[in-house]
């Protein structure tokens, strides 16, 4: 059955919705989109986190998820992927429905390719990596490239780096490439000084130094590095811990054995998944980001946002600098060197302000409608 809307009709396609910047994306557009202008849905692949169902449900937006196995590896995803994703584009899409992409390597282009074999006019892919962890995974993407770039026909990026992992020059040179703002709820994230120390009371935290890091327990995020970067503030300030955020997933118990492995496990959190990141930003005292591999990491805008000070990886792109709050070290430094840059950044004074960021388009309304102002241009190109 095809959706009959007098609106434009919009799909936002996540291959693997689970936990991390790009289900904050997607989230945050959903959320402040004009509803009176667009029939919006989410479609994914497969749903890894039950996280998000009841914002889905307050929104009143759909979240259609095509192959509901809980346990599913990335290759048997694609192979019960491609044909589903084929099926409810014939049964239940019609051809001038706007389906933005996002993804994270130039295999998911494959999902691109059928909704062109379909006859989608509008086809975004929106590129939000920068690596792979391994080379059989960068090979596999290099031939995504070649074979899959001109499936799309708008190109939307959240970084440079982002933008040349995924599109080959050709395509940064075309008219139909973009850049959109991971942005964020500015008012949400500021600092406030009364909030912090509710917190900090709360998770009984008043009389610790908190290190804190955000994000999936994987190899881009470097967390073997992070507990090393920590034993060493940890002989320098007793009162320190480390807060982890992130579900309990992929390499999480490697790093938790790897915590008890240095002697330091009573010292470090694993807070688990979470939707009350805004407050933890507010509790810490330094946030740190020594990934191997970033696109251009929301965890980032939103710290600068709480006035947080930043240790973060130069392997991540300095397009993330919006403040003074980032200070970038590299990954060739010894965990000794980071830790005394992270004792350093304590002292940082935090002032509540978020006018570069806004001015810098990383406000979520303002991104928001820009994208719509796209989606009608897009949509006014083809029908």
């Amino acid at each position: 059955m095809i959706m009959k809307s007098k609106k434009i009709k919009l799909i936002m396609f996540e291959e693997k919705f689970g936990l991390g910047g790009i289900e904050t994306f997607i989230t945050n557009v959903l959320s402040c989109i004009n509803r009176e202008k667009f029939d919006v849905r989410l479609v994914t692949i497969n749903k890894a986190t039950d996280q998000y169902d009841s914002l889905f449900k307050k929104l009143d937006i759909p979240m259609v998820v095509l192959v509901p196995d809980v346990e599913i590896n990335p290759i048997k995803r694609f192979k019960k992927g491609l044909p589903a994703f084929k099926t409810y584009l014939k049964q239940h899409i019609s051809p001038d429905t706007i389906i933005h992409f996002n993804v994270s390597n130039s295999i998911d282009l494959l999902y691109v390719k059928i909704a062109k074999s379909k006859g989608i006019k509008v086809r975004i892919a929106h590129s939000h990596n920068s690596s792979a962890t391994s080379n059989l995974k960068k090979l596999a993407h290099k031939m995504g490239m070649i074979l899959l770039a001109n499936t799309p026909n708008y190109y939307f990026t959240c970084s440079n780096l982002a933008a040349s992992w995924l599109f080959p020059k050709k395509v940064l040179k075309n008219q139909n490439y973009y850049f959109i703002r991971n942005a964020i709820d500015t008012k949400k994230y500021q600092f406030n000084i009364s909030k912090r120390e509710q917190i900090r009371k709360k998770y009984g935290w008043t009389d610790n130094l908190v290190f804190g890091e955000v994000g999936r327990f994987n190899k881009q995020k470097n967390h073997k590095f992070l507990l090393e970067t920590f034993k060493e503030i940890v002989q320098k300030r007793e009162n320190a811990i480390l807060v982890l955020v992130g579900a309990k997933d992929c390499l999480y118990d490697d790093i938790k054995s790897y915590a008890e492995e240095l002697g330091i496990e009573k010292k470090v959190i694993f807070f688990g998944k979470t939707s009350k990141v805004a407050d933890l930003l507010q509790a810490f005292d330094v946030f740190m980001l020594p990934s191997l591999y970033e696109g251009l990491p929301f965890v980032l805008v939103e710290s600068q946002a709480a006035a947080l000070s930043s240790l973060v990886s130069n392997t991540v792109t300095d397009e993330i600098k919006l403040t003074k709050y980032i200070v970038f070290d590299s990954l060739k430094n010894s965990p000794k060197e980071w830790a005394d840059t992270a004792i350093k950044l304590t002292s940082v004074a935090r002032e509540p302000d978020s006018t570069s960021l806004i001015k810098e388009g990383y406000d979520v309304n303002s991104m928001v409608k820009n994208l719509e102002q796209l989606y009608l241009k897009f949509y006014r190109e083809n029908n």
